[in-house]
């Protein structure tokens, strides 16, 4: 009788404490790529926390960011990461280096899934799309569940470029340098037209509105360009002032907010509607990534400082700053807001969030 109520204390116990995050995991493998991907063999890596499990995550927010913290590190790349991107389902994150390989990790375990190799070395961007079967680059596109080139892009490409899917997943946007923006057909893999002004302009990154129909274009010189997809012509024009370069933007998940930031050491939010400046948020150093969190409430930059900052966006307060090794490049939060996820020079993913 004693035995059996020991044991029974012993199972609450250990329920209550729920598994542990192991903050360091073993590095993944970094064999040579093909440009069809190759499952890579499991290595031992800590579990982060499910919906399932003991302890959950806490979305991020502006009451929980005090209490982010780093929960695992993805080694595999060797050499810097330039951008970042979560499946729509939050079981998958994928980084670019310029290794010239992305490697698709799996979020539950840290694993390295597949790792698929790029022509150009770069910086590459990537995109998943809505559904998150398809991976893409200007390279290419891949099915996620199988690592295969589904299609073949830019083969012929000079340097790199940003890319982005449309909302319903129909068209691939493609950004390359001193080119015009291309809309790829998706389902076809051709090339449906082109946006025919400015193709001198080089074009750091590019984001489709919530409702598909604008694409912003952060360039060279200071300006944010939004583009009517319909019509390819442009609707509209944001402008530093200066001869910043607008490294990144993004939309707010209801479209009414851009966020822009680049060179001059700033993040600028934008009315989309009115196209005026509603805040300008000072970070200290060159910025190169910026992102909206799922509820659209905060905003997270990555910056040359060596930080990822965390900003209220109603007030454009400063709420937080997690601390990288080095230079920060790409951030990115999951779908359901329990993770944010920074990756830069140090050519390591950080996966950050609020144990409960």
């Amino acid at each position: 009788m004693c035995k059996a109520i020991v044991l029974i204390i012993l199972v609450i116990l250990i329920s209550a404490c729920g598994p542990a995050v192991t903050q360091e995991p073993a590095p993944a493998t970094s064999s040579p790529v093909s440009p069809t991907a190759v499952p890579v063999p499991p290595t031992s890596a800590a579990v982060l926390p499910t919906k399932t499990d003991a302890p959950a995550l806490a979305v991020i927010s502006a009451d929980t960011a005090g209490q982010v913290e780093r929960l695992h590190t993805l080694s595999g790349h060797s050499n810097k990461i330039v951008t970042l991107a979560f499946s729509g389902d939050g079981v998958y994150i994928a980084s670019s280096s310029l290794d010239r390989t992305i490697r698709l990790w799996d979020v539950q375990n840290g694993q390295e899934v597949h790792a698929f190799s790029m022509n150009k070395v770069g910086f590459n961007g990537i995109a998943f799309s809505p559904d998150g079967r398809l991976l893409a680059s200007a390279d290419a596109i891949w099915d996620v569940a199988s690592g295969q080139t589904v299609h073949t892009l830019e083969q012929s490409r000079r340097d790199p470029g940003p890319v982005a899917f449309s909302p319903d997943g129909s068209i691939l946007a493609v950004a390359l340098e001193s080119q015009r923006i291309k809309l790829w057909d998706v389902a076809s893999g051709q090339m449906a037209r082109t946006f025919e002004e400015n193709p001198d302009d080089v074009t750091f990154s590019i984001a489709f509105s919530p409702d598909g129909a604008l694409l912003a274009a952060g360039v060279h010189g200071g300006m944010v360009r939004l583009w009517d997809v319909a019509s390819g012509q442009i609707a509209g024009t944001l402008d530093y002032g200066s001869e910043s370069d607008v490294h990144d933007v993004a939309f707010s998940p209801d479209g009414s907010v851009l966020a822009s930031g680049g060179t001059d050491c700033t993040v600028r939010l934008w009315n989309v509607a009115s196209r005026e400046l509603v805040h300008t948020l000072r970070h200290g150093d060159g910025l190169y990534g910026v992102a909206f969190s799922p509820d659209g409430s905060l905003l997270a930059s990555a910056c040359c400082d060596r930080t990822v900052k965390l900003w209220d966006v109603a007030s454009g307060r400063r709420l937080r700053s997690l601390s990288h090794a080095d230079e920060v490049m790409g951030v990115t939060f999951s779908p359901d807001g329990t993770l944010l996820a920074s990756g830069g020079y140090d050519n390591q993913v950080y996966l950050w969030g609020v144990p409960r």
